[in-house]
């Protein structure tokens, strides 16, 4: 039986254990490496997670270990909302992040000390791993904002709290300049969680809808996204059928993605777009066409309820249209 042929229900129940049996099994080399044309170098071939080799580039470790996870952080029942909109606003942003998080915050009503284990978006995200193992220096996490209609998410370690504040908060900056109904939210400094509690949920895998749009069938999966070691802002999202990877899509910064099948090795290119957070992973889609003319949507990390509201919209062909086209045309 296929994974097309499964119930929505018993989908959900298999993809559990998919996810779990996939990522065990991945220390092969499972899943081909997708390279893209003009997109630099790639360092060794990346795997899901599961494998042992470094896998999140912009971190001083690729892996956690027991002092990463023994530490704790301050949670705040009700945060201060650290804001810039544009660079005109971050030096108010920088000093009220300092204010924030310095003196006895404690004493705080209601706040708590937490073992980071416990913290989803931490412990499960590249970024939120690069913070954990940045623990002996300065480290901030910022996020777009709104989340949900903002991908961004940003990690800076430096040498002080100020240092790896204003890093994130520009890079992130940087990255919503051409969103003009984004900002950029600090979430995560020092030892000082400064967002809500359920701001960090983190979904273990999600899942993905490949869309075969010449031949009408759909293909549903469990999937896992790591960062692509050496190219920052490049992501592999690894396709987990009950066997094992079916295959690999990768995605660039610049909106360029592309995708190998592992049955028939079949290769599809073409762009992606990135739509925002559901439960702290980012929802993309892209579209892709193969040297036979044959096209695919992958539809990554929506949930079930927005896929049926908006099946209509999420399964049309690529809407945005090429962004190295839309490059040219600017200039």
């Amino acid at each position: 039986m296929s994974l097309l042929e499964l119930s929505p229900a018993l989908f959900r129940s298999l993809s559990a254990i998919a996810v779990t049996v996939a990522l065990a099994a991945c220390t092969g080399d499972a899943g081909r490496l997708v390279e893209l044309a003009d997109a630099g170098s790639v360092r060794g071939v990346v795997k899901p997670a599961g494998s042992r080799e470094s896998i999140v580039n912009s971190s001083p470790r690729g892996t956690l270990d027991s002092r990463d996870l023994m530490q704790r952080v301050l949670v705040r029942p009700r945060p201060p909302k650290i804001i810039a909109k544009d660079f005109t606003e971050l030096p108010d942003a920088l000093t009220f992040a300092q204010r924030a998080s310095t003196g006895d915050s404690s004493r705080v009503r209601g706040a708590r000390l937490t073992e980071a284990a416990q913290i989803g978006l931490l412990f499960g995200s590249p970024e939120g791993k690069a913070y954990l193992a940045g623990k002996d220096r300065g480290r901030a996490l910022v996020r777009g904002e709104p989340a949900a209609a903002c991908p961004v998410l940003n990690v800076a370690i430096a040498t002080t709290d100020d240092e790896a504040t204003s890093g994130a908060m520009r890079a992130c900056l940087n990255e919503t300049a051409a969103r003009p109904d984004c900002g950029c939210r600090l979430i995560a400094r020092g030892s000082h969680l400064l967002a809500p509690r359920d701001d960090f949920a983190y979904a273990i895998g999600v899942g993905t809808t490949v869309i075969d749009n010449t031949g009408g069938s759909i293909m549903i999966y469990a999937s896992e996204e790591r960062m692509v070691e050496g190219r920052p802002g490049a992501r592999h999202i690894w396709l987990l059928g009950i066997d094992g990877p079916a295959g690999l899509l990768q995605v660039e910064a610049d909106g360029r993605a592309a995708m190998t099948l592992n049955a028939t090795g079949a290769r599809y290119d073409g762009t992606h777009k990135a739509d925002g957070f559901r439960r702290g992973r980012v929802a993309r889609r892209a579209y892709l066409s193969g040297p036979d003319g044959r096209s695919m949507i992958v539809l990554v990390g929506y949930e079930d309820t927005e896929f049926k509201d908006n099946r209509t919209q999420l399964s049309a062909w690529n809407p945005y249209g090429s962004p190295v086209l839309k490059k040219a045309e600017a200039e």
